[in-house]
Formats: structure tokens, C-alpha cells, sequence
């Protein structure tokens, strides 16, 4: 009797996410974590923290790392309390990584060593596009990482963006819309009055058609 061949199990999907010691890391591990948890644990999570390096002139109580003994347990008890909190949301492997060092640099070459398939930082708040002007480490990663990269903020539509390099202004979202959405669980995602005509024209279209509505042109 001639057994047939298996299928070779799929490689587990790699997400890498850095944290530093802000307020909005817990955004940015859920973020990552969900994104995991919807491959149905077929995943791995690696948590990165990096702590600064030695200075010129401070050599005494360093690690191996070349890091200062302080920042390493500080480091330490940041990757153990992000990984017991992504555990409670993340089915898969966990795993922690601890280096000192430039931030972006670091962060890169652990994604490069591990092979990762996402890598997901954040960056925090309004400031975030003057930062990217300024080469932060979100934008480093960007541009140096050797596979995906998902820049994570926290989601804030109320407060006009405005670009500071080019004068570009994002209004604020409709109150009625965001009301109507709400109210109809997303259903329908316009109020009255946008839904026929929007100040900042595009067109809309909904698949499958939705009865009675089909596609919607917007004209400013």
C-alpha cells in the first residue's frame, strides 16, 4: 500500500514588534498581537526593547551588552511584563530580545537575524510627521528593514494632521458620520448630507452592490 505524501507544514509567520517605554507600547503589542491571533496562532511574536549603549566616558557598571546594569533590568522587566500581557491575546510563541545600541540599527538586525516577516514599531502621536522628517527611528526601520514594515499610531481622527514640510491639512472626520456609523454598525457610513454631496470628492463603491444604493458618486 503506497502512503501518500504529507504536505509540508507551512513556516510559522514572524512578526517582530519594538517597544520602548512609553505609554502608547501597549498600542502598538496590541496592534501586533492582533494581527497574530487572526492566523490563528500559526505565528511567532518577538518583542524587542533596546537600551542605550555606553558613553565614552562612562565604562563602569556595564554588562556585556556594553549597556549599563540598570537599563538591562529595566529592560528586562519591560519584556516581562509585554510578554505575560501579549499572552492573554496571543496563542503562539513569544519570545523577548534585549540589545543596547543605535535603536534603529538594532532593531533591524534582530528582524534580519530571525528571519521576520513583519516588523511593527510605533510612533507616537501628532508629532509623528515631524519625526519622520527628522530621520526617527520609525523612519530609519523603514528604510533600512529587509521586509515589511507597519508603523503603528495611535488612531486620533478628531485633531486636524497637518504635515509642518508641506502645509497639508487633514480635516476632521464628520460628527453626523461618524454618529451614523455608529448608530447602523458601520452599514452605512455616511450622513444625510454627505451622502449626497461630500466637500472632498471621491467615489465610493460597495461590493456586493448594496440594495438600492449601488455605487455612490461624491463631487465636490
Amino acid at each position: 500500500m503506497t502512503s501518500r505524501p504529507t504536505s509540508p507544514t507551512p513556516a510559522p509567520t514572524v512578526y517582530l514588534v519594538a517597544l520602548d517605554a512609553t505609554e502608547d507600547a501597549t498600542h502598538v503589542l496590541d496592534v501586533a498581537c492582533g494581527l497574530g491571533a487572526a492566523l490563528g496562532g500559526a505565528a511567532e511574536l518577538h518583542i524587542v526593547h533596546i537600551v542605550p549603549g555606553p558613553s565614552a566616558n562612562d565604562v563602569l557598571g556595564m554588562s556585556a551588552l556594553g549597556a549599563p546594569v540598570d537599563y538591562l533590568k529595566g529592560g528586562e522587566l519591560l519584556l516581562e511584563r509585554t510578554a505575560a500581557h501579549a499572552a492573554q491575546q496571543f496563542r503562539g510563541k513569544i519570545a523577548g530580545h534585549l540589545a543596547a545600541g543605535q535603536p534603529w540599527r538594532e532593531i533591524v538586525q534582530i528582524a534580519s537575524d530571525i528571519g521576520v516577516d513583519l516588523l511593527i514599531v510605533g510612533t507616537a502621536g501628532r508629532t509623528g510627521l515631524a519625526r519622520f522628517a527628522l530621520g526617527s527611528v520609525a523612519e530609519q526601520v523603514v528604510r533600512h528593514a529587509g521586509c515589511p514594515v507597519l508603523v503603528v499610531r495611535p488612531k486620533d481622527h478628531v485633531v486636524p494632521a497637518e504635515a509642518a514640510a508641506t502645509g497639508v491639512r487633514i480635516e476632521p472626520p464628520c460628527r453626523d458620520c461618524g454618529e451614523v456609523r455608529a448608530r447602523t454598525e458601520r452599514a452605512s457610513l455616511w450622513c444625510e448630507r454627505h451622502r449626497a454631496h461630500h466637500p472632498h470628492g471621491h467615489l465610493h463603491y460597495e461590493y456586493p452592490p448594496t440594495f438600492a444604493v449601488g455605487s455612490m458618486n461624491f463631487r465636490p
